[in-house]
């Protein structure tokens, strides 16, 4: 029986795509093609329940296959994916008094695969925030200048709804903060079920760096995918087709009345696969409709010293929870 072995829980723009593309060739591997699932921290997934994921993650899955997803949000720690709200100021589902925002995907987690191994890939925060201020300006949902972003973004109020539910365009600065958010899962799953990786050495060393994640999750180590000298989702700031983004569409009709009618009016089954297919879809449009390897603006200095300001604190706490060095803490040093 195929059984789920690994997340790939994040950090969203650190590498993540290119990870799963590496993975999902391993014989031994079974990802489903959409990538993102969203469940453990997403409401409107998560109530439909532990058959509808176990279901979702191994249709498809050969005998013997090792499962795993990757759901970059996973690592922001609290649900927010289609969470209700109130008065749009904090969501409904709140954790319990026994436990902090940065626990409650991790016990959910932790509550249906105790033995799961958990892979994250880290980037610089400053550059991570930037890539993924690109990528939702890309998608037309930000029309704020980077700096007018950073700065609304870093008054305290924004700055603490950010944390509770992050959103597309409020998660910039937070989903940068690594030790925060893995502190969270390390109060929730022993340290050995987790493996840190740079996005430098799987863009510099691929295949040396995939040996190590095969071995972590238990695969054969020497198998080299042949797809590594590409980079998924790099850095894009034109699309080919402006406004081609199915979930902007999906929730246009959303709105419509007789469209949510007759939505709901469909067998179950068949909404799921309809779901599932878009979800592939999506994806695979994603990817093809951004122009890559395009020279973009830069981050001004003013905003990089900020970031690095309000990041630095945490990059540095980061080394004492992951035991390791933190790269990017040397790329600042020199900068100052």
């Amino acid at each position: 029986m195929p059984n789920i072995g690994f997340l790939i829980i994040g950090a969203p723009k650190a590498g993540t795509t290119s990870l799963f593309e590496y993975m999902r060739h391993h014989p031994q591997i079974h990802m489903p093609p959409e990538k993102e699932v969203y469940f453990f921290n997403a409401e409107n997934a998560y109530r439909r329940g532990w058959d509808w994921y176990l279901a979702t993650m191994l249709r498809g899955a050969p005998p013997n296959a090792i499962c795993g997803e990757a759901t970059p949000e996973y690592m922001s720690g609290t649900p927010f994916r289609g969470a209700a709200r109130d008065g749009d100021k904090k969501p409904i589902v709140s954790p319990r008094c026994s436990e902090s925002l940065e626990e409650v995907v991790p016990r959910r987690i932790k509550q249906f695969l105790p033995d799961v191994k958990l892979l994250c890939v880290l980037r610089d925060p400053v550059e991570r925030a930037y890539s993924q201020y690109q990528m939702i300006v890309l998608g037309g949902d930000e029309s704020r200048s980077f700096e007018e972003a950073i700065d609304q973004l870093m008054e305290p109020k924004a700055m603490e709804q950010a944390r509770v539910a992050p959103t597309r365009t409020n998660s910039y600065i937070v989903y940068g903060e690594y030790c925060r958010i893995l502190a969270g899962f390390l109060r929730v799953f022993p340290r050995e079920q987790l493996m840190v990786i740079f996005s430098h050495e799987l863009a510099e060393r691929p295949a040396a760096t995939l040996a190590t994640v095969f071995e972590f999750i238990g695969v054969a180590s020497d198998f080299e995918p042949d797809n590594l000298s590409t980079r998924y989702r790099s850095a894009a700031v034109q699309p080919r087709i402006p406004g081609l983004n199915l979930y902007i569409w999906q929730a246009s009709l959303a709105r419509v009345g007789l469209a949510r009618a007759l939505w709901h009016a469909l067998p179950r089954r068949i909404r799921t696969r309809v779901d599932r297919a878009y979800s592939v879809a999506n994806y695979e449009i994603g990817m093809w409709n951004a122009r890559r390897g395009i020279e973009s603006e830069k981050i001004s200095p003013s905003a990089r010293r900020r970031l690095i300001d309000h990041f630095l604190p945490d990059s540095e706490a980061l080394a004492d929870v992951i035991h390791r060095d933190i790269p990017w803490l040397a790329d600042w040093d020199r900068s100052q």
